[in-house]
């Protein structure tokens, strides 16, 4: 039966093949642009000539499926259903069917060929399909050995663009270094649990995962397409060889792209803590000798992350897509909500599903529909779902065929969100007005979720005016893509910033340098004042893009730490503040002195003061003279405290009063002010 594919618009595919029409008679003429290998070449003479000498025999295979596509195109013109604009659809649909069926059929006449050809790579082992494009790494680390030098060999690349076969496919997941090795292993395991048993594993050398499989014509993007999925522990990269030459000025150059990946058993050096250490790429399970390996489509689905498209519609639906990835931060798979999977349920509606399982964006299978359904945990609203399949869409007579066997083999492999993906390609409306809103809504309740989980496990730094760190380290930091997540930027804030509530608006503390003093203080400011400079850090994630966006019609505009204080605004916040206190709510304004106690005393550096004091600010009166050196001790050992006396000053000018006051002043320099000589100085 000729496949769905040809109810799809071939122009909207890449392909490599060019035909001419079959002649009916015993010979047939035909011509072809392929990237397979010279034996795959061979294969496809031998099978034509095999067909073309039982033609004098039997009917063609031609005219067979020359008939069930004319079949197909006569349905599709015969049915009226439906409402205006699928009505225009079905039209334009038969005149695509028409215009490209010749090429079409041929397509169908080779898809046997093909898949003999696929099937005899695909029995092949990992290690034969890239045994000839290995390449050797030297010196610990991920630079290939060059030809005549003598090098020590610490390891392999696999260049893809050296492999004689292009559906070699890796998946490379990069978990989040700064996590414990602990949580490292959690979430790689959980990510292998989720995987189909006939793939190859490998563990990175920082803890993440590579995963072998078969790209089975995935119209990938570009050959390394990188961060496809983002989550807070970790980021997706799929590599494949789509282009092997350079592409200039829209023409195929003779120059090989490139497109390597670190092989098992590889071993790289870096410093961690000023220590070089030595990590190794290692295979988790028999990796070598893995063949007929799983589909990349069949890994992403589950996943439900779909790239398959085109650069500018990935560059439209990129913001879309953050709300259909279903993979959580650990590497389990999520489950749908009730009110998501009624809706999923409630569209499943006038679609046409047949038997055999294209590729999703292509035609909506059985095996597709029933994944879905299976994977719905409210039974009430899986069984109505099934109820629906036959119920309100129009199955093909191979599928309602093999509609019990397709529903055991969905209820093997569950999953509800390709059920999403159903919908987004073949009811758009109702994906558009339904799943999508939900969609979002799911996301944004996941992330206020995350966010309170953070707000109830997240402790806040104190202000340390000990520590060095201002507001310009972290502008830097942020500039340079230090930051790798939200919570690193909180908890640095948080070593800079409180409020608490004045008498008519909040007040702020904020850390900063004190050039005159030449300590770290906090200053009193009003909100605009701080959010003013909270908007100059402008945020630069390190695996993330850095875009505010809070409605789907707005511009993005750069993520501040504006932003992300006001998010968290709970953290930094204080009931009041109090020179000192004991309560944790209070923000306390005395954090030492800028000057240690000194484990011994050097009266020779003193003696010049401790002479102006006596001879000086005490006329030579010895008790004057013992009473201000206590005065001085019991201020410094008693801060927040009152002593209820002051020293009153009087004397000509330089006989060193002011000398006498600096010392004091210097010594309390966070919270005192140096020498006043003009009132206005005071007042302002």
């Amino acid at each position: 039966m000729a496949t769905e594919e040809f109810s799809k618009d071939k122009s909207n595919q890449q392909t490599n093949v060019k035909c001419e029409t079959f002649e009916k008679g015993p010979k047939r003429k035909y011509t072809r642009k392929s990237k397979t290998d010279e034996k795959a070449k061979a294969m496809i003479d031998q099978m034509i000539n095999e067909q073309t000498n039982e033609q004098t025999i039997e009917p063609s295979q031609r005219d067979i499926i020359e008939e069930k596509h004319d079949q197909h195109i006569s349905e599709q013109r015969n049915y009226h259903g439906g409402t205006d604009k699928e009505q225009d659809e079905r039209s334009y649909l038969v005149y695509r069917l028409e215009k490209n069926r010749d090429d079409n059929i041929f397509l169908e006449i080779m898809k046997p060929i093909a898949e003999l050809y696929m099937q005899e790579q695909d029995s092949k082992t990992i290690i034969e399909r890239v045994k000839d494009a290995m390449i050797n790494t030297v010196n610990y680390t991920k630079i290939r050995q060059q030809e005549g030098k003598k090098q020590q060999i610490t390891g392999k690349l696999i260049d893809l663009s050296l492999i004689d076969e292009d559906n070699l496919c890796f998946v490379d997941i990069d978990i989040h270094k700064d996590k414990p090795i602990e949580e490292i292993d959690k979430i790689r395991q959980n990510l292998v649990d989720s995987l189909p048993p006939n793939v190859g594993l490998v563990k990175t050398a920082h803890g993440g995962l590579h995963i072998y499989c078969n790209k089975n014509y995935y119209q990938l993007p570009s050959n390394r397409n990188v961060k496809v999925a983002v989550t807070d522990s970790f980021d997706i990269d799929v590599f494949a060889q789509m282009t092997k030459y350079k592409i200039e000025n829209g023409q195929e150059t003779k120059e090989i792209v490139q497109n390597r990946v670190v092989a098992p058993n590889t071993s790289i050096r870096e410093t961690k803590n000023n220590q070089r250490v030595t990590l190794k790429y290692e295979a988790i399970n028999d990796w070598k000798n893995v063949s007929h390996l799983a589909s990349l489509r069949e890994i992403l689905d589950k996943w439900n992350i779909d790239i398959e498209m085109s650069y500018k519609d990935q560059a439209q639906q990129q913001h879309d897509r953050i709300y259909g990835v279903q993979i959580n931060d650990d590497g389990a798979i999520e489950q749908m909500n009730d009110e998501l999977a009624q809706a999923c349920v409630d569209g499943l509606k006038n679609l046409e599903i047949y038997n055999y399982p294209q590729p999703i964006n292509m035609e909506v299978s059985l095996l597709s529909i029933f994944c879905g359904l299976y994977g719905i945990s409210n039974e009430s609203i899986r069984l109505k779902g099934m109820k629906n399949v036959r119920q309100f869409n129009k199955l093909s007579p191979n599928a309602d065929k093999n509609y019990g066997q397709a529903s055991s083999n969905g209820e093997r492999k569950p999953n509800p969100w390709i059920l999403t993906k159903i919908l987004r390609y073949h009811n758009k409306d109702y994906y558009e007005q339904i799943i999508k809103p939900l969609l979002k809504k799911n996301y944004e309740a996941k992330k206020k979720e995350k966010q309170v989980l953070v707000n109830q496990t997240l402790i806040p730094n104190k202000i340390d005016l000990q520590d060095g760190f201002t507001l310009l380290d972290m502008q830097e930091k942020a500039a340079n893509g230090e930051y790798e997540n939200e919570e690193q930027i909180v908890m640095d804030l948080t070593r800079l910033l409180v409020y608490y509530e004045g008498e008519t608006e909040d007040i702020y503390a904020i850390k900063g340098y004190d050039a005159i003093c030449d300590t770290q203080v906090l200053y009193h400011k009003l909100e605009g004042t701080v959010y003013k400079q909270l908007e100059e850090i402008n945020i630069n994630f390190k695996n993330k893009k850095t875009e505010e966006k809070t409605d789907d019609k707005k511009e993005s505009k750069p993520l501040t730490a504006k932003h992300i204080f006001k998010k968290y605004a709970s953290k930094f916040a204080k009931k009041g503040c109090k020179f000192i206190s004991e309560d944790p709510k209070i923000l306390t304004v005395f954090q030492g002195y800028k000057y240690k106690k000194l484990d011994s005393i050097d009266y020779e550096c003193l003696q010049m003061y401790l002479d102006l004091v006596k001879e000086t600010i005490a006329a030579g009166d010895e008790r004057v003279y013992e009473y201000i050196h206590n005065w001085i001790a019991w201020m410094i050992q008693n801060p927040g405290k009152k002593s209820r006396a002051a020293i009153v000053l009087q004397g000509r000018k330089g006989i060193g009063k002011n000398r006498f006051t600096d010392v004091i002043a210097e010594l309390t320099s966070r919270y005192s002010c140096p020498n006043i000589t003009n009132i206005d100085e005071f007042t302002g």
